[in-house]
């Protein structure tokens, strides 16, 4: 027992108090002292917890309190900090949402004494825990360290005196803290204490540069995020009053029906709000105006996984209900939509938001389709995903800082000019493109488990193909190279950029390469706690389902071969860049970089990509996409109540 007391303590609390004590002391060699340490704690901590398995927490009275007690304090102080940002604010919406989710809040309580009428185990760390705990403390802890360096650079562009950072990494800290706490909790009103917790904390963490646009994106994920809070309370007001349980491992273990599905109907719309799912996209893509490390903690590893956590761990409460292929094709939607709407961004980060909300989406589709199969590729997903995407947003960061933009066109001929970025952002858009990889295979596996819902396959299909659409554009604008551009001398980069970047690219590689373990030792088990099978298994030569297979290692080894034979045939040098042909004679005297055309003109030579905005862009899509995310949304509640 004592050891688990410093295991809940070291993950939970230590990450809050590392955050409070770096809010009062600045001096930035002890937060950096600071931060480097807990990331290492966290890690072993994490390390630790796979190694000894799965187990329950109640943790003892605090000085003859009891911690249900202390749970309905900590509720009042966020509700007085919501109400407070509301009304600086004069926004008549977050305080009459701060106060209906108060009102529910409160009923529970105290009318109903939802959070002490249960005697089931206040945490209970399963192996889908453990799962989530690796990436809370892996990439979320590199995210932490690469943030070190960044946040100087940051503010030094935009000459911040005196610094935000102690403010900055006590809601980085919090935030780690918040989700493992969010992740371990086995009562409902603890993780929507901790739901809440990561809700103030990306307030905080997107409007941290304070500007305007800063502030008005802060308080639309708040809202946003408070409406799901809202929902959150109702379920749990449901599945207190039907199920007369509050104990997550007890809805989840057997199929809930009326007012209690209802009850996780409601739930599934909280972790939709929370995952940025439509119609609720537009906070993720706000907070894209925060610096890069905040967009990678909110995409990657924390903030949005809260959500896809959520309805992959009460998805055995609803399987085999009318609930469940409303849920797939929900998330299926979402998944081609957003991946849509990537195709007509040349934001580099815009692209990385919408393919976030995209692979969400993909994950909710599998909690819904509701099989061993298609849950065992939820969880792969959410690994691989986390690791890719974390490094891609730390790569695109570091390359803004290097080049200025975040535009994917900037980015031309960027292999020659900072190879090491480039190499390591272009792992990562490999590593979410091709096979053998996590993603691609957890892809495969959640198109096997959708043949029997049919419109959820066929949307499935469609958001792969456009997938593939944008993550070539952006690799080949990255490795093209205009006549005219010039190589620069290979970029030096600080430990603190480079540690996270060629760990995250590493860990990328290694996973997909140990496939087959982590499958059999961190996948599998995390599926068959609570199905009857795993669906997906580790085979001699790769992985294996009931209908099919996929050889990594052959694979591997295919790629691996392709990507050795391209870097012989064409070398990064000056001699092997050839002008670009444009149906007229290049002239020298320009560089190259302009060409002969009718009439004997001259004509400059523009290379770029084509985005569709007249079919995709934004405008186009989101007038009827919102609606009938909307009324998707709907459907799930009139399906439960019927």
């Amino acid at each position: 027992m004592l050891m688990v007391d410093w295991f809940m303590a070291t993950t939970i609390l230590l990450p809050a108090l590392a955050g409070f004590v770096l809010f009062f002391v600045g001096q930035p060699a002890i937060r950096r002292l600071t931060v480097l340490a807990l990331s290492v704690i966290l890690i072993i901590a994490s390390l630790l917890v796979l190694q000894n398995g799965p187990f329950t927490y109640s943790p003892r009275p605090l000085a003859g309190v009891a911690w249900n007690q202390l749970l309905v304090a900590g509720d009042a102080v966020l509700v007085a900090l919501f109400f407070y940002f509301g009304w600086r604010a004069r926004s008549g919406l977050i305080v009459g949402l701060v106060a209906l989710q108060a009102a529910l809040v409160a009923y529970l309580e105290f009318a109903l004494a939802g959070v002490a009428a249960d005697n089931a185990p206040l945490f209970y760390v399963d192996h889908l825990s453990i799962v989530m705990a690796l990436v809370i403390g892996i990439v979320g802890s590199a995210i932490a360290v690469y943030a070190l360096h960044y946040m100087d650079h940051h503010e030094q562009h935009l000459r911040v005196e005196p610094s935000r950072q102690p403010k900055f990494f006590f809601s980085v800290l919090l935030f780690l803290g918040a989700m493992n706490g969010l992740v371990f909790a086995n009562s409902l009103p603890w993780l929507f204490f901790f739901w809440e917790v990561t809700t103030l904390c990306s307030f905080l963490l997107i409007g941290h540069d304070g500007t305007e646009e800063a502030q008005r994106n802060a308080l639309r994920a708040l809202w946003m995020n408070l409406v799901g809070g809202v929902a959150f309370a109702a379920g749990m007001i449901l599945l207190e009053t039907t199920a007369h349980t509050l104990a997550v491992a007890e809805i989840a273990a057997e199929r809930q029906a009326g007012g209690a599905l209802l009850g996780l109907a409601f739930l599934v719309v909280a972790g939709c709000t929370k995952a940025a799912q439509l119609p609720f996209q537009s906070w993720l893509l706000g907070a894209m105006v925060a610096p890069t490390p905040v967009s990678a903690l909110l995409h990657s590893s924390t903030m949005v996984k809260a959500g896809v956590y959520l309805i992959i761990r009460l998805a055995p409460g609803f399987e085999g209900t009318l609930l469940s292929p409303l849920v797939a094709t929900a998330g299926a939607y979402t998944f081609v939509t957003a991946a849509a709407l990537a195709v007509s961004q040349s934001n580099a980060k815009r692209v990385l938001a919408y393919s976030t909300i995209s692979n969400l989406g993909l994950i909710i589709a599998c909690a819904g389709l509701n099989s061993a199969l298609a849950i065992s590729a939820a969880v792969l997903l959410i690994v691989f995903h986390a690791v890719s995407k974390g490094l891609l947003f730390l790569g695109v960061g570091a390359i803004e800082q290097y080049i200025g933009s975040r535009d994917i066109e900037a980015m031309e001929g960027l292999l020659r000019r900072v190879p090491l970025l480039t190499a390591v952002t272009m792992i990562g858009i490999l590593t979410m493109l091709l096979p053998p990889f996590g993603v691609l295979v957890a892809k495969w596996a959640a198109l096997e488990a959708a043949a029997r819902v049919p419109l959820a396959m066929l949307l499935l299909v469609a958001g792969s193909a456009l997938t593939v659409v944008f993550w070539t554009k952006w690799m080949g604008r990255m490795m093209s190279a205009a006549p005219s551009s010039q190589r620069l001398h290979v970029e030096s980069l600080s430990p603190l950029f480079s540690i996270p970047l060629v760990g995250l690219a590493a860990l990328a590689i290694l996973l997909t390469a140990a496939l087959g373990w982590v499958m059999s030792g961190l996948i599998g088990p995390a599926v068959s706690d609570w199905y009857p099978t795993v669906g997906l298994a580790s085979g001699d030569n790769g992985l294996v389902s009931s209908v099919g297979a996929f050889p990594v290692w052959a694979l591997l080894t295919v790629l691996a071969v392709l990507v050795v034979v391209a870097l012989v045939a064409s070398p990064v040098r000056e001699k092997s860049v050839r002008a670009v042909y444009a149906c007229g004679e290049n002239l020298a005297e320009s560089g190259d970089t302009d060409f002969r055309s009718i009439g004997d003109g001259t004509q400059a030579m523009s290379l770029g990509s084509y985005y569709y905005v007249g079919v995709l862009g934004e405008s186009k899509i989101n007038r009827w996409a919102n609606p009938i995310a909307i009324a998707l949304l709907v459907s799930l509640m009139g399906v439960a109540i019927l």
